[in-house]
């Protein structure tokens, strides 16, 4: 596993699902990790949190998409290979000679939440349904992965929802 050598990043921002996607150019590109021209984001949180990163001063390097964590998929039992979203350098708030590394997912808070059947009396509802519990598995697998790794390599996981991120544009 190469360390912010992404071929994920071969995966080029689209309009097809529905998302806001693009290329994200810095206003300080120095503390970014990686190609400049190659810096994707695939919503409007993930843009958010590219704003965020380049931003704060207490950010001293990040890249997105640095790499590929191998997970279990429970749906087919099969490895798969998850792109976490962001990884950061942040320098410690009560002690400047301290800095701390990040794995980061931005995901909606709602999609955090384990989905409750509560009797699909359609069609629709029950693969509504079916759809959340599924990705809620995926994302749940990958999560435990993404934190299993970085607790080997001395990292910290996160997951930033809009809570923060809103939070953050209010304060600039």
């Amino acid at each position: 596993m190469a360390l912010f050598d992404s071929d994920i990043k071969n995966n080029k921002p689209t309009r097809k699902k529905g998302y806001r996607q693009g290329y994200y150019r810095p206003a300080n590109p120095d503390k970014y990790i990686g190609d400049l021209n190659k810096i994707i984001y695939r919503s409007s949180y993930e843009y958010r949190f590219c704003r965020y990163c380049d931003d704060s001063p207490s950010i001293l390097k990040w890249s997105s998409e640095p790499y590929g964590i191998k997970y279990t998929s429970p749906l087919d039992g099969k490895d798969h290979k998850y792109y976490i979203d962001f990884y950061m350098r942040m320098k410690d708030a009560d002690d400047n000679d301290k800095e701390w590394d990040f794995l980061v997912e931005v995901k909606p808070k709602e999609s955090l939440k384990k989905p409750i059947y509560e009797g699909a009396h359609t069609v629709g509802k029950l693969k509504n349904f079916n759809y959340a519990a599924k990705a809620w598995l995926v994302n749940s697998a990958k999560f435990n992965a993404a934190k299993r790794h970085a607790e080997s390599v001395g990292y910290r996981f996160v997951i930033v929802t809009e809570d923060f991120l809103f939070k953050y544009e209010k304060r600039k």
